[in-house]
This record gives structure tokens, sequence and C-alpha cells, in this order.
């Protein structure tokens, strides 16, 4: 490892290095793509000298990369906190097997001055958590719901079925198709009020529905914060342009890409606010926010909209939404796993009973 190159992104750099095009004009390799850095800037969380990423280069290509989204999160007596939400820690295959990875940790947590929080521990990284101040909290279950074969995940889990790569993508589509009638048939069982609109941003009328359903969530949601959470702009849609020559490391490029947001209302009133990130056949629940009267007429409305989006997988931590749909829908695989959420022990916050939901530290 030769000419190591660490620089510290805070929100003022990132600025100035959009005004001068520095990471997207072939100098220096970027780590994620112009559209993703023009969505950060957006963050009024975020302070002009609170960090953002934190970039390890040699000789200008990127082989270490920490990715942080500052927020506010409450503790137990109400009080806000600032807080890092840590996104990504990725370091070159190259370089796994050396200090790298521990080096550029360490580093962003002093950037950060250790205000850092985790959303999940990951298994590669359960070992360093261990050995450092961090306390667990939030113990939960997250749902992969997959509605197919999903040839890419089978040849993904053993490589020798690559060899049967045709035969498994017919398996795959015919899958599918199946299910998708299987479950079409079930979501059309809704009231006859229940009516569902796609929307890009929320307007005032649902800002008040989802306020008074998210009141108890440790992140303080706002109309505001949640037009910029699911805002489409950070998004690089292939569909719409052509490849950039580099790859993202947040995975915000792809031919299909975008949040998927839905008001659901009986007659005039609304009972559901629906969305999630849909990238490739991965629909992942980014709020599921429901009057528990119209609860399954919701959850109708979101098996709809994952048919329509032609999804076959879909991630929740929402405990009574996952059980919900493998008990009522046909699925061909359901993965249900432990995870647990991790918070710096220099943040002066009581996190002790917290729950962390899907909508919370949620920036795919």
């Amino acid at each position: 490892m030769s000419n190591l190159e660490i620089i510290s992104l805070t929100k003022s750099n990132l600025r100035d290095a959009i005004a001068e095009n520095k990471y997207w004009a072939g100098t220096y390799e970027p780590a994620f793509s112009k559209n993703k850095a023009k969505w950060m800037l957006e963050n009024t969380r975020a302070n002009d000298d609170d960090v953002l990423a934190v970039l390890g280069y040699e000789k200008h290509t990127i082989i270490a990369f920490i990715y942080f989204v500052p927020d506010l999160v409450k503790s137990a007596d109400g009080s806000l906190v600032k807080v890092f939400w840590s996104q990504r820690w990725w370091v070159s295959d190259k370089y796994k097997e050396t200090v790298l990875s521990t080096y550029i940790k360490k580093h962003s947590l002093n950037a950060c001055n250790n205000q850092a929080i985790i959303k999940f521990l990951g298994d590669k990284t359960k070992a360093y958590y261990k050995k450092q101040p961090f306390t667990e909290f939030s113990k939960r279950k997250r749902y992969i719901i997959i509605f197919s074969l999903d040839s890419q995940l089978l040849i993904y889990r053993k490589a020798s079925l690559k060899f049967f790569k045709p035969l498994l993508k017919l398996l795959d589509s015919f899958s599918r198709r199946i299910v998708a009638i299987v479950n079409n048939i079930k979501s059309n069982k809704k009231g006859k009020h229940i009516t569902s609109k796609h929307v890009s941003q929320i307007d005032t009328d649902t800002w008040d529905f989802i306020e008074k359903h998210s009141s108890t969530d440790i992140v303080p949601k706002s109309k505001e914060f949640i037009n910029w959470q699911i805002s489409n702009s950070q998004y690089h849609n292939l569909t719409d342009s052509k490849e950039p020559d580099y790859k993202c490391l947040l995975g915000t490029i792809a031919k299909k890409i975008h949040n998927s947001n839905f008001v659901i209302k009986n007659k005039n009133e609304i009972v559901g606010f629906v969305s999630g990130f849909v990238s490739g056949n991965r629909f992942i629940i980014r709020y599921f926010i429901t009057n528990k009267t119209y609860y399954d007429d919701c959850l109708n409305v979101l098996i709809k909209s994952l048919i329509d989006s032609k999804c076959t997988l879909l991630q929740t931590e929402n405990s009574e939404l996952g059980d919900s749909i493998i008990n009522k829908y046909f699925k061909v695989y359901a993965d249900v796993k432990e995870l647990v959420s991790l918070v710096h022990n220099d943040v002066d916050i009581n996190l002790q009973n917290a729950v962390v939901t899907d909508q919370d530290g949620n920036f795919f």
C-alpha cells in the first residue's frame, strides 16, 4: 500500500467537490454518483463541518470508503442527540487482509467524534465490533421473502449451478409468473372504497397522517425530512441515460432504481402510507404505516405494487408485516434473521429500550 491518501469529506468539502467536478471528471475515482452527492448536500440535519464520508485513495484509485448520514435520534427522556449513521464500510479486495480496514474505520470514528450509530450488525463485522466500545440495542428480526426461484441468488450461493443458468432462468421466470398470479388474486380482496395513488413526494395531509403514527420513532420525522429521504433525485437510472464509466459503492446506479410510494385512502380518508426502495428485483420497505382498521387493505396494496414492479424479493424489519406476508401470501422462500443495532459508548444517549424501525436510518 503506497501513496495512501485519506480524505475526510465534510458537507462543505462535498459542495466544493461538486462545483469543481473533482470526483467525476476522471482525476479521483468516485465512490458514489453525482446524483447521490447532490442529495447528500440537501440533508438539513448535516452541518457544513459534518463528515459525510471518509475516502481512502492509492494514486487516485478508491481503495477504502466509509459512508455517514448525519441525523437526529431521540433519547429515552425525549431529548434529541446528533448522530452519524454508519451506512457503508468498504475496502478493496486487494487490501481486505491488511490493516487498512480497521485503520480507515478508526479514522472515520475520529472524524465524527465517535458519535456513530449502526442500524444493523453484519456477520463480517461482528468480530471487530465486539472488541470496540459499542453497545447493542434494538434486537429485532429482518425478513427476506422471495417470490420466485431467483436464479441469480441460487447461482450466487452455489457457483456450480452457473452451468445450468439458462434452465434456472426459465424456471425462475415461470415460478415468478405463477406466484404473481396467485398473489394478485389474493391482493384484489380489499374494501370497495379503498384506493391508492402513487406519489413522488408527500403533501401536508399525508404528513399529518404519518405524524400521528410515527411519534414513537427514535428518529424524529417531518414532511421535509421524508420528502428528502424518498427523493428519486438521488438515483442514476440507466433507463434514462447511459452507464457512467465508474461504479457507485452505494448502489444508486441501476437499470431500474427508484422509490415507490403510495398513499392509501378509504373514500377520502388517508388510511395508509407505503414506501419502498426498488432496485432490480428487490423491494425494500421504507415505510409501512397504516390505520389498524385497514391494515389488510394496505397490505394488499403493498403486494399489488410489488407484483406491478416485477420485484421478486421483499425485505422488511417489521415483524408484524413480515409474518403477515409469510402467512397470507404465496412465496417460494423466506429467510428470517436476528438483527441488532449498535451505538458508540461516547454518544450521550439512552437507547436501552429503543426500537429501530424500517423508516429509521433507512437511506438506501
